[in-house]
């Protein structure tokens, strides 16, 4: 896929997405060579609903962008909001759920349990992959297994 291509198709999803994307292509460095192609690029997605889950998915993302490689990866944040049981978020990374958990009522301690998930998400992450490249069945596509 061209650069131009990339960029287009990057700028759709980000004003699809109503500005809730974050692209690891915008965030190569102005250094980089014109010609020099990006091999993969990833985006953060959320659709917070809450107070509560707009600053976790903000920490989340400040401590995934930290990640070495993590901008190969493509992830979707999902929250389900409850007045009983404070939020339910879940992120996913392909088809799968890596992580699951429960966002408190209060906001007190959300940046520490977000830095946690996004440690939690990364590793996770690297785990499939390594799975991947273990496992492999021609009568199978990547994720069905």
């Amino acid at each position: 896929m061209s650069r131009l291509a990339s960029r287009i198709l990057l700028s759709l999803l980000s004003i699809a997405l109503a500005g809730q994307a974050w692209s690891a292509a915008d965030a190569s460095p102005a250094s980089a060579s014109p010609t020099a192609q990006p091999e993969t690029w990833g985006i953060v997605t959320h659709q917070p609903v809450t107070v509560a889950g707009h600053e976790f998915c903000r920490h989340f993302v400040m401590a995934w962008r930290d990640k070495p490689g993590s901008e190969r990866y493509t992830l979707a944040i999902r929250e389900r909001p409850s007045a009983r049981w404070g939020s339910l978020v879940w992120i996913e990374f392909g088809q799968q759920r890596v992580l699951q958990l429960q966002l408190p009522p209060a906001r007190a301690g959300l940046k520490a349990l977000a830095e946690s998930a996004a440690d939690t998400a990364y590793q996770t992450i690297l785990d499939i992959e390594r799975q991947r490249q273990l496992l492999s069945d021609a009568d199978l596509a990547p994720d069905e297994f």
